[in-house]
């Protein structure tokens, strides 16, 4: 707890393409004549940053046994 290894910058790499990647895929889907130049790429870098944030907070508050905190 309290600490990150080096690995763990990887992961929370891996995890905001993926985030950034479905973004993507959503507006995709969800919008009617859709634009492939008209994306919100800031939009989708800021989801991209806030899931590494996110991953990597997790992982530093996460005990060795998997317990956030210690406890849950």
């Amino acid at each position: 707890m309290f600490r990150l290894a080096s690995n763990d910058f990887v992961k929370g790499a891996a995890v905001a393409v993926l985030a950034a990647v479905f973004t993507y895929l959503a507006s995709m889907f969800s919008t009617p004549n859709f634009d492939l130049f008209a994306i919100d790429w800031v939009y989708i870098g800021k989801v991209a940053l806030t899931a590494f944030i996110a991953y990597i907070a997790k992982n530093f508050v996460t005990a060795e046994n998997g317990k956030i905190g210690g406890v849950i």
